[in-house]
């Protein structure tokens, strides 16, 4: 051993080509020692010891001998400090790796936090694995449920608690005579809703049985947040009448925010079913959601089987509007995620490729950096240090780094989620519920760990594998160690290209699927076109004549304002959201069941609604003079109902009727056909276009509407003229909800956006790090070969062969990992069918554009190296080698 040591120092003081072993090795040497003086030791002694150390021996009472007794807490505090030591000399280094790290860490724990609150986290709500949704089907199309049916489940199910029942979406109401006129959300719920769900008010009570009668006191329960916004958290506000649309209502609680259901609104109060709402025509008007609680020795399938039965039983009570009618049972959880659960999914799949790409670099630099070290590791081992001991150090350096990454990587996951919630579409479900909690800081801790032993067990074994006469020969040249390496860092760079081809070519698809949704007509125009609702208190407003005279004066004084070419007013404006349709009878026809009823969404509109939202008169005409409150009804059809139910005939002049009336006897909605316009796409761009059949307001006026102003002033300007009409008329009635028209189609474009832009991300971020890490693989071989090279050059190579050996050596690797990486994407792009719109998983010119992408990038990366090996000096490179 004296011999060998001895032999070691004359081989250090000889090395020529590892200048950057001995700074390395006597800087380490110098801090160990420090230490060691600190302690209190002489320097000689000092340096004697910081040998020990590093040698893996330590020195007892009979002299130096191998370190077996130190308690594992003791053994591993010692590795970090090495480690810390040895990244503390090379900043550059530990700085990239912390980045890189912090950048897959980051990404990953925001998108889980995502995955969690939307997914995952349960819902709020006593026993919610217990809480079930409820709708019916007409045919394999979930639908909302009818008052009748609704009636019909709570009396005839044995299987629930309870069932309650929601006016389907968010309504509004304005509260006045309590300061500034405010427009604000509300549902309306049955009396047991909260009962139901298993949650209690923070103050006061919620509903008792009764309330949601039509002839009940009125009640309601305000928000948490909306009470301390408005009322500043007074508590004497429970007891207090409030008024409403002008109407009193007493406060009787408030609502915890945690109270979401169906929707987040300011006010809840109770649904008011009417005679007519229940009556049995009204079977065919299905606007209730509809939840439900297991009762307790009940499952999920016998309420399944019993709902079927109760399904049947109404299908032959009622077969004209039930005739196909069936019902659905779904975990109330996975009813609000909806379809989110894939693409989330996906989404954490895509940033779990951005972390192994992180990954990969990383254990490309370690590897590069433990082949330079291969003097200081054959000192260590020479010294007495085990191939065990060599690499559990390694692999402690490693697991240090990926603890300062996934530090940093908080920092990021705190910047990214702000990001991600800012582009997050506004109706992503449980959007309250994503933070960085204790779970996702668990989850950011396991995949720190997970990622310092899967960037750092490669170079662990690397570092074990080598012998010390290996070393010795690698520290003094360009040996077997560096060009083993090298071959490492080569297999990494093929999976980081591999990865990054899935990535860019899972991108690559959303954003040409993106393209195609934003190239499809909805069936209006939104360029200078502005909306806002309108909301009259029906305590003031009474009667048809005083809501049409309201009606028409606002939107006569609309038209008066600058560069107003068209204003008119609906209800339920085309992707906002809401819906409200209607099955209906054609005259002259046997009445038709189930499936093959007609159905039609139902709309009221003014005369000018069709200029104002640029749909298009294809056959007979519009609303006019002619068509007055009380005298003959008048209906104007859409093109897509027109070609349904009118397939070989002209609708003009046919009768149409829903059987459900506004409340005067012997009317209903519907009338006679006039004229048929273009189609508009309802609830989505993606889904064809919905028969629509529109009423004249003059003869359906309504309390609540969305107003519609063609202008050509810009947007702020028909705002604020639009908020003086409405304080001119009435100084209680607010502007609410003012928008541009694009953005209904910006809103239901929200979802792909968000996939799109986030795979988009990811996809740049996978490409970024691939071109670092090929360019560093090819930096690092030119290196190796500089010997090789500068002999090519001295024998008469030319520096454009020389480019064109390098760059075909980069490329081939790339090559590798293309063909790779593009069997993997047509595997795993088929996750992403449920989001495409008219383009295929396997689309030929996606691929063929993302390998061009990728291609074209990695030739960036190589040329650079290549050229920095034409400009070697050959003289030069074989006197220094």
């Amino acid at each position: 051993m004296r011999q060998l040591r001895a032999f070691l120092l004359r081989v250090i003081g000889s090395f020529r080509a590892a200048p950057d072993y001995r700074e390395e090795m006597e800087a380490h040497l110098a801090f160990a020692t420090q230490d060691n003086i600190r302690r209190g030791m002489s320097p000689d002694a000092a340096r004697r010891e910081a040998l020990m150390q590093s040698g893996g021996f330590t020195r007892g009472a009979e002299g130096v001998h191998e370190r077996h007794g130190l308690p594992w807490l003791q053994e591993t505090l010692r590795d970090a400090r090495l480690a810390l030591r040895a990244l503390r000399h090379n900043p550059a280094y530990t700085f990239v790796a912390v980045m890189t790290l912090a950048l897959g860490v980051g990404a990953n724990t925001a998108i889980f936090s995502v995955v969690r609150g939307v997914v995952l986290r349960p819902l709020p709500y006593r026993e919610p694995e217990r809480l079930v949704s409820l709708e019916s089907t007409i045919g394999e199309r979930g639908s909302s449920v009818s008052v009748p049916d609704f009636l019909d489940w709570r009396a005839q199910s044995t299987s629930m608690r309870g069932i309650s029942a929601s006016y389907t979406g968010t309504q509004q109401t304005v509260l006045t005579g309590s300061g500034e006129p405010e427009r604000l959300t509300q549902v309306r719920v049955s009396a047991n809703t909260l009962e139901v769900l298993g949650i209690a008010p923070l103050l006061g009570r919620g509903f008792a049985d009764g309330e949601d009668d039509p002839g009940a006191p009125r009640v309601a329960l305000l928000r948490e947040d909306f009470w301390l916004r408005r009322f500043g958290g007074d508590s004497s506000i429970v007891g207090r009448t409030l008024v409403f649309d002008g109407f009193p209502t007493t406060i009787i609680g408030i609502a915890p925010r945690a109270l979401g259901w169906p929707a987040e609104a300011d006010v809840w109060m109770t649904t008011r079913f009417t005679p007519r709402d229940a009556a049995p025509v009204a079977r065919g008007a299905r606007w209730l959601t509809v939840i439900g609680r297991l009762a307790d020795n009940a499952t999920l399938a016998q309420s399944r089987d019993e709902f079927s039965a109760i399904a049947t039983r109404l299908q032959q009570l009622d077969p004209t509007h039930n005739g196909d009618v069936g019902t659905r049972v779904t975990p109330l959880l996975e009813s609000i995620t909806g379809d989110l659960e894939t693409p989330l999914y996906v989404l954490l799949g895509a940033v779990g490729f951005v972390l192994l790409i992180a990954c990969a670099n990383v254990a490309s630099l370690s590897l590069g950096r433990v082949a330079a070290r291969d003097g200081e590791l054959a000192v260590r081992t020479a010294l007495g240090a085990s191939r065990g001991r060599i690499a559990r150090q390694v692999l402690t350096e490693n697991l240090v780094l990926a603890t300062m990454g996934g530090v940093a990587g908080i920092g990021v996951a705190v910047l990214a989620l702000k990001a991600l919630l800012a582009v997050a579409p506004a109706d992503l479900p449980r959007v309250s519920d994503v933070r960085l909690d204790g779970s996702v800081i668990a989850f950011t801790l396991a995949l720190t760990v997970v990622s310092g032993i899967v960037f750092g067990v490669f170079p662990a074994v690397r570092a074990a594998a080598t012998g010390v006469h290996d070393r010795l020969r690698s520290a003094g040249r360009s040996g077997r160690g560096s060009r083993e390496s090298g071959k490492s860092r080569r297999v990494l760079v093929v999976a980081e290209v591999a990865l990054a081809v899935v990535l860019v070519t899972g991108a690559g698809l959303l954003l040409r699927s993106f393209a195609l949704l934003r190239a499809v007509d909805p069936g209006f125009r939104t360029d200078g076109v502005t909306t806002f609702t309108v909301l009259l208190p029906s305590t003031r407003y009474e009667g048809d004549a005083r809501v049409e005279s309201f009606t028409a004066d606002l939107l006569a004084r609309l038209h008066r304002l600058p560069g107003v070419s068209s204003a008119a007013m609906s209800f339920a404006l085309p992707l906002s959201g809401d819906s409200f349709g209607f099955t209906f009878t054609i005259s002259g026809r046997e009445a038709a069941n189930g499936a093959d009823e007609p159905r039609a969404q139902a709309r009221v509109a003014s005369d000018e609604y069709f200029a104002a939202m640029g749909i298009p008169l294809l056959r007979g005409r519009l609303f006019d003079e002619r068509d007055q409150r009380g005298g003959h009804q008048v209906l104007v059809i859409s093109s897509e109902l027109a070609r349904r139910y009118f397939p070989d005939e002209d609708p003009i002049g046919r009768l149409l009727q829903t059987g459900w009336g506004n409340g005067i006897p012997g009317q209903s909605f519907g009338g006679e056909v006039i004229g048929v316009v273009g189609d508009v796409h309802q609830s989505a761009i993606e889904q064809d276009a919905t028969p629509h059949m529109y009423m004249r307001a003059a003869q359906w006026p309504l309390d609540e509407f969305d107003v519609v102003v063609r202008s050509s002033a810009p947007y702020s300007a028909v705002v604020s003229g639009a908020r003086g009409v409405l304080r001119a008329l009435d100084p209680d009635i607010p502007l609410g909800a003012a928008r541009p028209l694009g953005d209904l189609v910006d809103g239901a474009l929200g979802h792909r956006r968000f996939y799109m832009l986030l795979l988009g991300a990811f996809a740049g971020v996978a490409l970024a790090l691939a071109i670092v890490g090929i360019y560093g693989v090819m930096a690092y071989g030119v290196r190796l070969r500089r010997q090789e090279l500068g002999v090519r050059l001295a024998l008469g190579a030319s520096r454009g062969g020389v480019v064109r050996l390098v760059l075909g050596d980069g490329l081939q690797l790339v090559a590798i990992g293309i063909v790779a990486g593009t069997l993997a994407a047509f595997a795993l792009t088929r996750l992403l069918a449920s989001l495409l719109y008219e383009i295929k998983p396997t689309d030929p010119a996606t691929f063929s554009v993302s390998v061009l992408a990728l291609v074209a990038a990695a030739t960036i990366a190589c040329v650079l190296p290549a050229r920095g090996a034409s400009r070697l000096d050959p003289v030069e490179t074989i006197r220094a080698d």
